[in-house]
């Protein structure tokens, strides 16, 4: 069984990740359907996201993985990259646990 905080498996970090991009093409302006999303994708500069649309992800993130990042506005402002997305949902999901 995982202890509250410990790091969740890379099969289940990989999921986390998969399951957030599926959702990003819901919301993203531009079309993805050649552009391989990775960790390092901004979810700025690189998928031209704006504050709605980054609200309408976070909306969509909350739904899909059982959280609420209504209080971590500090985490959501630093939230650059897919990356810093899956690791703030990793961080939320285990502290469920």
């Amino acid at each position: 069984m995982e202890q509250p905080g410990s790091p969740l498996a890379p099969a289940q970090r990989a999921s986390i990740f998969e399951s957030f991009v599926s959702l990003v093409p819901q919301i993203a302006p531009t079309d993805l359907s050649e552009q391989v999303l990775t960790a390092e994708t901004t979810l700025g500069s690189d998928l031209m996201l704006d504050s709605i649309s980054m609200l309408s992800l976070v909306a969509l993130a909350e739904e899909r993985f059982g959280i609420s990042l209504a209080d971590h506005t500090d985490a959501l402002a630093n939230m650059l990259t897919i990356g810093d997305a899956v690791d703030l949902i990793e961080t939320l999901i285990r502290s469920r646990h």
